[in-house]
């Protein structure tokens, strides 16, 4: 329609609302620079092809790009090894007119557990984002309080953001609950732009007119964003239902970028919406520049997309976001049971029923992690005899008996009340609270014998409903900084300082490696950052701070004594590299076999040995009984492990950051009898 830029950095909330509702059009957000990637492509859409959409962003006339934040961060330095920091950095040199929007979960920020109150504070306030896009898994408002204050306080738009899905419980009503509560929150609707959030993509059209329209009604000068994801295959005529209803804003992305879990193609829906009588603010020449644009990198992505291909109309049942379904996918596969995906879907649509929230981050980790962790023990236990049994045996539950445990014969209880005692500790801090309250609440109470066994009782008496704001006290910034330190025998900078505040050990991965290879992540092209120079005579020229470089390989030598010369060409002159390489070892690995030993739950990660009470536990310490000595990190979820008695610690056999096995030895107790 336009190449007119309406909103821009600089703006106040107040002008930047103000500028929407008298548009005359729908605007668009752009999520091709994060949703899009993290949707089909497990986030590993780099920086350096990304930005190359800039100078189209610049001229599109868009409302925003959604360029930040959500998985992105943590994947950017976990795997791309690139800051977000840089992104930003780079984002607004390239395209001065747009809105850069980030996406954070309320308590969790860019992270899977709630974060107290001042380490909330301090981020929020030190990150360079215009559109603070904020949602909680709960739909808990309180949940959102600091962000709401931090962002506006600051001058930046606050979007806070209502999760959705389609069921029986999510009525009109429920939701228009929650905009009160939130534009009570924001102190009305002048500064704030409210989004919808459906993740999985399950709005139906109907439902969809159905609820922009009760918002609207109560609400005229509230302006709307819908934010959805394409699975169901209903995507266009979704969207046309909320902007036909009074939605001003709407997301999409490149139609080059359209696979199936993320938002519907830009092109697309601006010429349905124009032919459906709907004015689209856009610069079409733009838009088509920017589409035609990742055509000439995305090919080198193709290894990256989900192996699960197809719209799935399914979602309605199991509710997989967009944004989790690539990542399970790989976690599926690398966990050798991509083969039960199906069983763990269904899965997930049982599970829904028993244990009612949204299954967006941190939810659908939780959820994904419990039903997959189920679903596995079944199959190792009876393969798939057993994971049909476990279906069969919810099935009947939630469909047949509606829920009804005393309905239920005797061995079909008996079975139940061990179904989640294998949980992750992210689903105990979920029933008890740890998160917020949730949107339905408890869930019944067998739920709590099948996860604590005999503590059920005590645990269902320990559940709260304080936000995590309110529940978790603030965190010693001043000793983590020194802890960061220490690590890496430097002063780290600020923007060092709150990548370790998000994910400890990650951060401290990327920097180690930056202060290796420098900005190599940022300049190679993403076909040599991902496999080299694969021949001699292979060359990489790229500009670097202004200046030209060229690197050719000339030739490899072979590994002697773990140690392997390069010879190169760089800018004509010849190097020689010597790299070494660990030779292949085969390490005894120690599994958990004594009534003394403690193995590992999960296959995991070890991040934490000790606790954040009492700090890292040492061999010869005295440990007491449910207090946590250790924590591992498996597929973004924590799992704590605890003392199964008072005992001292006689060992310790693994270390921070270690890989560790399901049953591999963790530590050695000697149980502590009390004294007469």
């Amino acid at each position: 329609m336009t190449n007119s830029v309406f909103v821009k950095p600089g703006m106040s909330p107040r002008e930047i609302v103000h500028n929407v509702r008298n548009l005359g059009a729908i605007a668009l957000t752009s999520t091709g620079m994060r949703d899009a990637g993290q949707s089909d492509y497990k986030n590993r859409l780099r920086i350096r092809d990304l930005s190359s959409l800039s100078p189209h962003y610049n001229e599109m006339g868009l409302f925003s790009s959604e360029c930040h934040g959500g998985a992105r961060w943590h994947v950017g330095i976990m795997n791309r090894r690139e800051s977000p920091f840089d992104e930003i950095a780079l984002l607004r040199e390239k395209m001065p007119n747009v809105l850069l929007q980030t996406l954070v979960r309320e308590t969790n920020l860019w992270g899977y557990r709630p974060y107290p109150k001042n380490i909330i504070e301090h981020v929020i306030s030190r990150v360079d984002i215009d559109v603070w896009r904020c949602f909680s898994f709960l739909n808990d408002v309180r949940n959102m309080r600091t962000v709401a204050e931090v962002v506006m306080k600051r001058g930046r738009l606050f979007q806070p953001a209502i999760a959705f899905t389609q069921a029986d419980w999510t009525t009109n009503d429920y939701f228009l609950k929650l905009v009160r509560e939130i534009v009570d929150l924001c102190g009305g609707t002048d500064e704030i732009i409210l989004c919808v959030k459906d993740m999985a993509g399950v709005g139906s059209p109907r439902r969809m007119r159905s609820l922009f329209d009760a918002i609207k009604q109560d609400f005229p000068d509230l302006v709307l964003q819908y934010h959805r994801h394409a699975t169901d295959g209903l995507a266009l005529p979704a969207l046309l239902a909320a902007a036909q209803a009074g939605a001003g804003i709407i997301d999409v992305e490149e139609d080059s970028l359209t696979r199936f879990y993320g938002q519907a193609p830009l092109l697309s829906v601006a010429s349905f919406l124009e032919e459906s009588g709907i004015n689209v603010h856009l610069n079409v020449k733009a838009a088509d520049g920017a589409v035609q644009k990742v055509r000439e990198w995305i090919r080198h992505y193709e290894w990256a997309e989900s192996p699960f291909k197809g719209f799935d109309h399914g979602v309605l049942m199991h509710r997989m976001p967009g944004g989790a379904f690539p990542s399970s996918f790989e976690q599926a596969q690398k966990g050798g049971f991509l083969h039960l995906m199906p069983a763990i879907l269904k899965m997930m649509s049982l599970y829904n029923q028993i244990v009612r929230y949204f299954d967006v981050t941190p939810g659908s980790q939780v959820t994904w992690v419990t039903c997959s962790g189920i679903v596995n023990h079944y199959d190792k236990e009876r393969g798939m005899a057993g994971v049909n049994h476990v279906i069969d045996l919810l099935t009947r539950f939630v469909e047949e008996k509606k829920q009804d445990f005393d309905a239920m014969p005797p061995e079909d209880q008996n079975e139940l009340l061990h179904l989640f005692r294998g949980a992750p500790g992210d689903f105990k801090n979920l029933i008890i609270g740890n998160y917020g309250k949730l949107p339905m609440g408890w869930p019944a109470d067998w739920v709590y014998t099948s996860c604590f066994g005999e503590e059920g009782r005590e645990k269902i008496a320990q559940r709260h409903e304080e936000s995590p704001l309110d529940a978790i006290p603030d965190e010693d910034l001043k000793r983590l900084r020194h802890e960061l330190t220490e690590q890496l025998d430097r002063t780290p900078n600020e923007e060092e300082f709150i990548l370790y505040l998000m994910h400890p050990k990650d951060a401290l991965d990327l920097i180690r490696f930056r202060e290796k290879y420098g900005d190599a992540p940022l300049v190679l092209p993403t076909d040599v950052w991902k496999s080299g120079l694969q021949k001699s005579g292979d060359k990489v020229e790229f500009e670097y701070r202004g200046v030209p470089y060229s690197i050719e390989r000339v030739s490899i030598g072979s590994e002697h004594d773990g140690v392997i010369h390069a010879v190169m060409k760089v800018n004509n002159q010849i190097r020689v590299f010597k790299i070494e390489t660990p030779r292949a070892r085969k390490t005894e690995i120690r599994m958990a076999k004594g009534m003394t030993d403690i193995g590992a739950p999960i296959n995991g990660t070890v991040w934490r040995i000790g606790n954040p009470d009492r700090g890292p536990v040492r061999a010869g310490d005295i440990v007491h009984k449910g207090e946590e000595i250790a924590n591992l990190e498996a597929m973004k979820m924590e799992n704590a492990i605890f003392a199964p008695y008072d005992a001292q610690i006689t060992e310790i056999t693994v270390r921070l950051n270690q890989m560790v096995k399901q049953e591999q030895l963790l530590f050695v107790l000697e149980e502590v009898k009390e004294q007469d």
